[in-house]
């Protein structure tokens, strides 16, 4: 049975028994207490902009104390890029089960759609531009493997594949940012059903791309 030592404050009793659950080997605590910060941030995102965030606000509303938010966070930054991994990694990993890019969208959409006012207080802020740093890094990967997949058996030189990748990423999240600035008017439905008018178009680059090494090649023999 473990023995802890009282402390008169109470938020600095808080801290050290989580301190000494952790340092025995009880982790239940440490998974409450991450998911009661990171709710409630959730919480306040759907109440006000992120610059009008503050930590303050976090351990007053979880009531811990500040030692207790940067345990497990470096900053507030540190918390929003988790929210970020959180919605946007569903992407990547229905990407990774085969899935078609327009049902993992789908899904992420309407996440984003069914959470509105946090999407809205995010642009509201000077740090949407974060937000859109990290959908440009997520959607390069999703791309660059769609179109290495969409290639194969094909002659296409790598730099092509990645210019080609790298258009379709800006294309891609230029619209999804857009629709996030405007309020999310369309329904998710309505947008995939525009994207899909260009996505079949990496193949017709991809060929294109392809002639152009052929005849590359062709110059080449003939010189």
């Amino acid at each position: 049975m473990l023995q802890y030592k009282y402390a008169y404050d109470k938020n600095g009793y808080i801290w050290y028994l989580l301190y000494r659950f952790e340092k025995e080997g009880g982790g239940k605590m440490q998974k409450d207490t991450k998911k009661l910060i990171y709710n409630t941030f959730i919480d306040l995102l759907e109440k006000k902009p992120f610059d009008k965030i503050t930590v303050k606000d976090i351990v007053e509303a979880c009531d811990i104390n500040r030692n207790t938010f940067y345990y497990y966070y470096s900053d507030i930054y540190d918390l929003l890029e988790e929210v970020f991994m959180k919605e946007l990694n569903e992407l990547v990993e229905a990407h990774k089960e085969g899935k078609s890019w327009a049902a993992s969208f789908i899904k992420v959409a309407y996440v984003a759609y069914d959470h509105k006012k946090l999407i809205n207080n995010i642009c509201a802020s000077r740090s949407y531009e974060y937000f859109e740093n990290y959908m440009y890094k997520v959607c390069n990967k999703i791309m660059v493997e769609l179109v290495q997949f969409a290639a194969q058996d094909m002659n296409v030189a790598e730099e092509d594949i990645e210019f080609i990748a790298s258009f379709y990423e800006y294309a891609f999240v230029g619209i999804i940012s857009e629709w996030f600035r405007t309020g999310m008017r369309e329904e998710p439905l309505e947008l995939a059903s525009k994207l899909s008018l260009v996505t079949g178009n990496i193949k017709y680059s991809l060929r294109k791309a392809e002639k152009k090494a052929r005849l590359k090649i062709e110059n080449e023999d003939f010189t």
